[in-house]
């Protein structure tokens, strides 16, 4: 019976880590949701391509590794102000070049604060349904394999009994174990 309780207790802990996973990526995602829909576009050029890490990655990008992800550095304008800005995230096979034309959304109360188009569009979410589904199916295997190593024997079926006779009736139990 104790040999059980160590991996289900366990088993709670990483539900409850890959749970809160989730919900932190499904928080990222809807802070973005809410930046793209209160943000407006404009187009953007892009002047250099610097090393980032790649996405998912907390590794700076090492100038002596061959081939290393560059992240784009925009200019755009707002009002007449110019203002740069850098993806997050790097790639390792970057399609941008200097001199393409990208657009660029950003707040118009803080028209710094800024992202590409479709940055982490797709990556964030994919990763809170991830956590999310991993959670549940863990959940659902300590839901299946709850009764594994419970102490005692099933309890018998119980059938109730009645005999009659020529002295009147009786009533007993009869009790009957299931067959393995």
């Amino acid at each position: 019976m104790t040999w059980l309780r160590f991996p289900r207790v366990l088993g709670l802990l990483i539900a409850v880590y890959l749970l809160a996973m989730g919900l932190l990526f499904a928080n990222f995602s809807a802070r973005n949701a809410a930046f793209v829909r209160g943000a407006a576009t404009t187009s953007g050029t892009v002047v250099a391509l610097v090393p980032r890490a790649a996405a998912g990655s907390t590794r700076e990008p090492s100038p002596t590794v061959r081939s290393m992800p560059l992240a784009p550095t925009v200019r755009y304008t707002v009002a007449g102000h110019t203002y740069t800005y850098t993806a997050a995230h790097g790639r390792y096979r970057q399609r941008l070049r200097v001199g393409d034309t990208v657009a660029v959304r950003y707040l118009p109360a803080d028209p710094g604060q800024a992202r590409l188009e479709g940055e982490d569009r797709v990556l964030i979410p994919l990763l809170g349904i991830a956590f999310g589904l991993a959670a549940l199916g863990v959940l659902v295997l300590l839901l299946l394999t709850r009764r594994l190593g419970r102490a005692g024997p099933r309890p018998a079926a119980r059938t109730e009994v009645t005999r009659t006779t020529d002295q009147g009736t009786e009533r007993g139990r009869l009790t009957t174990r299931p067959t393995r």
